[in-house]
């Protein structure tokens, strides 16, 4: 465990963090168990879990100042949620994904991504649309600096958190925020940054900008899922070029 290693992932992330989960006690979970399900989740989106790396229930009922049943709670969840995989005998680690598997993530968030778009167009009031202009302007002020990727990762997942709240479908809302907690672990991935790179950013998120206030369906649909397959691409490259890629198969 690596603490300070990231700045805080938004709050977007941490809403409604007892998620949808089939196993009725993991839908419902205990005060304790809600608390330690923030704290968990809190520092594997920050990176002071690594991916890969174990979570050992002991030491965070010890650092928590719990009891290890609702630990045990937190991670049933994490798991349901594909943040971390309980290994037989091996316990509890945060997913480290292949190259494919990441690539296949990225498939299905560019999916849910664009759904979401075009129901939000479909069921939003007009002051929900501004907030969401307001949060790609804030966005595209973010890529004038070249050191500050954490926060545009940051503002990007609030601009989704934001469509999920106005898209007026909560299932959908509920898989793309899911999904966002997935695909935010490989948010480091993004550096270095290209500079064409960061300039395809800013034409696609405006392109999404006009669509929105277009309220077309369509374009806005298609230009979700470009802002998503634009940012796989960069993840994958990258992804792919490290030594732990060349030695793992999905």
């Amino acid at each position: 465990m690596r603490p300070g290693k990231s700045a805080a992932p938004t709050a977007a992330f941490f809403d409604d963090a007892s998620t949808d989960a089939p196993d009725p006690a993991a839908a419902n979970p205990s005060l304790r168990g809600r608390q330690t399900l923030r704290r968990l989740l809190h520092d594997i989106l920050a990176g002071t879990y690594a991916p890969g790396e174990r979570i050992r229930e002991v030491e965070v009922a010890e650092r928590l100042g719990t009891s290890r049943a609702p630990v045990r709670e937190a991670l049933r969840i994490l798991e349901q949620d594909g943040l971390i995989e309980i290994l037989p005998w091996r316990g509890a680690r945060v997913v480290d994904p292949t190259p494919d598997e990441i690539a296949d993530l990225f498939d299905l968030l560019g999916s849910v991504y664009g759904a979401v778009a075009r129901f939000t167009v479909r069921h939003a009031t007009a002051p929900q649309i501004g907030r969401l202009c307001n949060d790609i302007a804030a966005y595209l002020a973010s890529t004038q600096a070249t050191d500050q990727i954490v926060k545009q990762v940051d503002l990007a997942y609030r601009l989704g958190a934001h469509m999920g709240q106005s898209c007026g479908n909560p299932l959908a809302a509920n898989m793309l925020q899911r999904l966002g907690r997935i695909a935010y672990l490989k948010h480091r991935l993004l550096e270095p940054v290209p500079a064409r790179w960061r300039r395809q950013t800013v034409t696609r998120m405006r392109r999404f900008e006009a669509a929105l206030r277009a309220r077309s369906e369509d374009k806005c649909e298609r230009a979700a899922r470009r802002v998503i397959q634009h940012t796989a691409k960069l993840v994958l490259l990258h992804a792919r070029a490290t030594p732990a890629a060349a030695g793992r198969t999905a």
